[in-house]
């Protein structure tokens, strides 16, 4: 069985996942019958709103919402953008300085470009949320809607 059989026989398992779980060595092509029965465990486990919520409970709500928001950034992607997220008002970090930062932390380089992406998404989340508490700018983060003027 290849990908494209996979994604479209365990229907709530994304196609990028199942690359994904290829590329990570968890399950082979063509898909072997533990393969199979692996992902229909993840379909079922997937499927049942219980064990999603379970799952999610051990992540940090600020985590968790940004993680729902944007479940294409990864670990370095999501520490610039709550580093932006958490600065201070009138607070600024240059890119060079974040370039720095995630040398430190994550032994890595990290393009320019990204960091400017990132420090733009973070600045226009802000600025659509100034005045509202933090619980509030998250639970719109996860639910990526707009609250009308007045609800707050």
């Amino acid at each position: 069985m290849e990908i494209r059989q996979a994604a479209e026989l365990y229907a709530t398992i994304p196609r990028k996942v199942v690359t994904r779980l290829v590329e990570d060595g968890l399950i082979t092509l063509p898909l072997a019958e533990s393969d199979q029965h692996a992902l229909a465990l993840l379909n079922r486990i997937w499927a049942t709103e219980w064990y999603v919520a379970q799952m999610n409970k051990c992540f940090k709500p600020d985590k968790r919402a940004v993680m729902l928001a944007f479940p294409e950034l990864g670990k370095i992607d999501r520490y610039v953008l709550n580093s932006y997220l958490n600065l201070e008002p009138k607070v600024r970090v240059s890119v060079r300085e974040m370039v720095g930062r995630v040398r430190k932390h994550f032994h890595t380089e990290y393009s320019d470009q990204k960091i400017k992406r990132l420090r733009q998404m973070a600045y226009n989340l802000k600025r659509d949320t100034r005045g509202k508490s933090r619980k509030r700018t998250m639970i719109q983060l996860a639910l990526l809607r707009e609250v009308p003027s007045g609800e707050e």
